[in-house]
């Protein structure tokens, strides 16, 4: 199967005045077909954001590939797994962020769908979510809100189904059965929805609003079952105008574009300096909420991933690799929101390790 690359492609979008976006693109056959963002600009937030981007996405730093920007996800020859398919649409933007989605379709084990959503403060290039938006008293009420509101629709729709049927469930028709099956599935979502975070939301930020998604209740093996699909609740700026935080204001009330990102509010993001003497660029992906994280980095001669799963605390990260001998990363956090450490492998010396958001 041979692939074709299409031409850059630049978007005109009204909406984005000063942030111009070019599209990506290649067609391996008439559906796999890819579509992604390359931001457009000289700035090192634009370098950061589209970095960040390729890295938790493609695999890859910007313009370092042989034939395609997906040649390290894309299936091999003659396979079907990997990425068979990318888009992406831009879900709002002000003077100081970019909200986007990246929608794609993967095969591993089996086929499946998924979106995932990207903001970015535009001053800086970090990536922002809910933590840096509201105030920790405002996300709690966010989150109570939430729960009352997503659980009130799981009620709702339990209260529609027909009576439970009593008896030997073998005795009980495909219908029934499927019936019987989709109320057990909402029950138990009922309990976990109840007392659910939000800390795996997606956030989408619009003009007015914000809007936070949770996942369904349906794993992959029950989601015929599943007729209410994903969590989506959309908040208006001015309503959460007592929830946000000083930073939030300015970005999403004020839509000012001088908004301070505070340097400590999140590890998440692109981190450039040095391994001893080599050039690399760290990107930090996802931060849980259990304090685990995924990142993965890069040599910048060689431009090729290095993945790194690990742990953070306030002032720290401890990054490892999965070769053999394993390494680690020890790095801690600095005022200015810049990592200092150091990289060892095995029991080679520890090399030091500088770099700057």
């Amino acid at each position: 199967m041979r692939l074709l690359l299409l031409p850059l492609l630049a978007i005109a979008l009204p909406a984005l005045a000063d942030v111009r976006i070019d599209d990506l693109t290649a067609k391996r056959s008439d559906w796999e077909t890819y579509r992604f963002p390359l931001l457009v600009g000289e700035s090192p937030a634009i370098s950061k954001i589209n970095t960040f981007l390729h890295s938790r996405e493609l695999a890859a730093l910007p313009g370092r590939f042989s034939k395609s920007p997906f040649e390290r996800v894309q299936p091999k020859d003659g396979e079907i797994w990997g990425v068979n398919s990318l888009d992406y649409q831009v879900v709002g933007q002000g003077p100081g962020y970019l909200s986007l989605n990246i929608d794609g379709e993967y095969t591993g084990a089996y086929t499946s769908q998924g979106s995932r959503s990207y903001n970015f403060d535009l001053a800086s290039g970090r990536p922002i979510g809910l933590p840096q938006l509201l105030s920790p008293e405002g996300v709690l009420r966010v989150q109570g809100e939430l729960q009352k509101q997503r659980v009130k629709r799981l009620d709702d729709f339990l209260a529609t189904l027909p009576p439970a049927k009593a008896g030997d469930a073998e005795k009980l028709s495909d219908d029934e059965q499927w019936l019987e099956d989709q109320r057990a599935m909402y029950s138990q979502c009922v309990s976990t929805r109840r007392d659910a975070s939000l800390d795996y939301d997606s956030l989408q930020l619009g003009s007015d609003s914000l809007t936070l998604i949770g996942e369904t209740c349906a794993n992959h093996a029950s989601r015929a079952l599943d007729d209410l699909g994903e969590f989506g609740n959309s908040l208006g700026y001015q309503a959460l105008s007592a929830d946000l935080s000083p930073y939030g204001r300015c970005l999403l009330l004020e839509k000012r574009s001088d908004c301070a990102l505070p340097a400590n509010s999140t590890a998440q993001g692109v981190y450039r300096g040095t391994l001893g003497r080599y050039p690399i660029t760290l990107v930090i992906e996802q931060p849980y909420a259990d304090h685990s994280l995924s990142a993965s980095y890069f040599y910048d001669k060689y431009a090729t991933q290095i993945e790194l799963g690990g742990e953070f605390q306030q002032d720290s990260l401890t990054l490892h690799e999965n070769g053999e001998p394993p390494a680690r990363f020890e790095l801690a956090f600095q005022a200015d929101g810049s990592l200092i450490g150091t990289w060892q492998q095995g029991d080679k010396p520890a090399l030091a390790v500088k770099l700057t958001p």
